[in-house]
């Protein structure tokens, strides 16, 4: 595949995403399942941090159709 190509795409339907406070090597990473696979993603700073799984939450709630849709989570963070 070529540099601009698309490998894969994925969908954000039962997605689960939160902090990867388990994961020491970085700071400030998010984990996201999607699909059956899991990714790491560090962000800049917590603030980003927060942005981000607010935005996968966000579209995770509105990925299913309305008839299938669950009330939506807000995000949880350790205090």
């Amino acid at each position: 595949p070529g540099k601009g190509d698309l490998i894969r795409a994925y969908t954000l339907q039962h997605a689960e995403s939160g902090l990867g406070n388990d994961y020491l090597k970085r700071k400030n990473v998010i984990r996201v399942r999607l699909e059956g696979e899991q990714f790491l993603l560090q962000a800049a700073d917590v603030p980003s941090v927060v942005e981000w799984i607010e935005g996968f939450h966000a579209g995770t709630n509105i990925s299913l159709d309305l008839d299938h849709r669950v009330m939506p989570k807000g995000p949880m963070f350790p205090r």
